[in-house]
C-alpha cells in the first residue's frame, strides 16, 4: 500500500481513545481467513461506524514473514482499523508494535482466546489464560513501546469462570484499555450456547471498556445481550451477512438484488489484493454464506462454485442479480 497523505495524517494523529468512543461500540470480530481488507471493505461501505479488525496474526510471523505483513494491509476507509496479534514472547510483541504503529493502525488487540491446540500448546491464544504474570508482561510491554491503544480478548476462563475477573483486572492493571470476553471457557471451544452472566458480573469489577462476544446474531440480538456493557462484537453471523450490523436489519433485511451486488463487490476486492485465481477459490468460503435461504440455494451454490476465474464468477452473479428471488425475513 502505497503511503498518501491521507494516511499520513491518521498516522501522525493523536491514537484513538476506546474511552472516548460513542456506545454501544459495535465491531466485527477478528476471523482467521475472514476478516481480510476485501471484506472489510465490504462491512465498512454498508456500516461506516462498525470497528474493523485484521485477522488473527502471529506477531512472531509479522517480524518474519512479507507474506504474514501483508495480512495486515488495509485501505484508509477501513478505519478505524485494529491489528489482532498473538504469541508468547513480549518482546516479539514490542517489536511487532513497533512496526505496526508505522502503519497507521488505530490500536493492537492481543489474542488470549482462541482455543485451537496447536496455538495453546506454544502458550498462545487461550493458553496465556493458564499464566497471569506472562499475560500481564505481553500487555505491559506493548503498552510500553507505543501510542496505539491496547486491548485483549480472551474467555470466560480455562473450564470454568472462577479466575475471570482477578485475570481481567490483571489485564487492566498492565495496561488495556478495552476488555472483549468471548462467553465459552477454552474446554467448550465453540460447542453449546455463549453465556454472557459471567460478562456482566466483570463489568461491574472494571473501569475500562468492556465488551461481550459469542452468538451475536444481527445488531438488535447484540443490543439485547449487551445489558449494561459497552458494546458488542459479531463475529460468524456476518460472514455472508455483513447486513447484520444494520439497526433496521430485522425489519428491512437485504434482497436478493442487493446481496448480488455485495458478492460480486466482495470478488472484486479480494481480486485487488491477490492473484485472480487464488481470489475465486478463496471467495468460496464466503459465498457458500452468502447464497443459501431460498429453495434452490444449493444449485445456485453449484452453479457459482464451479467457476474458476473471476469473469465467469462475476457474470454468474450478476444474472443472478436480475432474478427475483424470496429471502426469508430475518427473525
Amino acid at each position: 500500500m502505497n503511503e498518501t497523505s491521507q494516511e499520513m495524517t491518521l498516522r501522525d494523529s493523536p491514537p484513538l481513545r476506546w474511552s472516548a468512543l460513542e456506545r454501544p461500540i459495535v465491531a466485527l470480530a477478528p476471523m482467521d481467513g475472514f476478516t481480510d481488507s476485501a471484506f472489510r471493505r465490504v462491512v465498512r461501505r454498508l456500516h461506516p461506524r462498525v470497528i474493523l479488525f485484521s485477522e488473527f496474526t502471529s506477531a512472531d510471523g509479522l517480524l518474519r514473514s512479507a507474506k504474514v505483513r501483508a495480512r495486515l494491509d488495509f485501505e484508509p476507509e477501513e478505519h478505524p482499523y485494529f491489528v489482532q496479534l498473538f504469541g508468547s514472547d513480549p518482546e516479539t510483541f514490542a517489536e511487532a508494535t513497533r512496526a505496526i504503529e508505522q502503519l497507521g493502525v488505530m490500536g493492537i488487540d492481543i489474542n488470549m482466546g482462541c482455543p485451537s491446540k496447536k496455538i495453546v500448546a506454544s502458550q498462545h491464544g487461550s493458553g496465556l489464560m493458564r499464566d497471569v504474570a506472562a499475560a500481564c508482561r505481553i500487555v505491559e510491554r506493548v503498552a510500553a513501546v507505543g501510542r496505539l491503544q491496547v486491548s485483549v480478548k480472551t474467555r470466560l476462563g480455562w473450564s470454568n469462570t472462577d479466575n475471570l475477573v482477578p485475570f481481567a483486572q490483571s489485564l487492566e492493571s498492565a495496561g488495556a484499555s478495552l476488555i472483549t470476553i468471548h462467553g465459552r471457557c477454552y474446554d467448550q471451544h465453540f460447542k453449546g450456547a455463549a453465556d454472557w452472566a459471567p460478562i456482566y458480573r466483570l463489568k461491574d469489577a472494571l473501569r475500562v471498556p468492556l465488551l461481550g462476544n459469542g452468538d451475536v446474531r444481527d445488531w438488535e440480538d447484540g443490543r439485547a445481550k449487551q445489558g449494561h456493557l459497552d458494546g458488542f462484537m459479531i463475529g460468524r453471523a456476518a460472514i455472508g451477512d455483513p447486513w447484520v450490523f444494520s439497526p433496521d436489519y430485522r425489519r428491512n433485511p437485504p434482497s436478493w438484488a442487493e446481496k448480488a451486488r455485495a458478492m460480486a463487490e466482495h470478488v472484486r476486492l479480494m481480486c485487488e489484493t491477490r492473484p485472480e485465481r487464488a481470489a475465486v477459490f478463496e471467495f468460496r468460503k464466503h459465498l457458500t454464506e452468502y447464497v443459501r435461504g431460498f429453495d434452490d440455494a444449493k444449485s445456485v451454490r453449484r452453479e457459482l462454485l464451479a467457476a474458476t476465474d473471476a469473469a465467469t464468477l462475476l457474470k454468474g452473479i450478476e444474472a443472478l442479480a436480475w432474478q427475483d428471488r424470496a429471502l426469508p425475513r430475518a427473525s
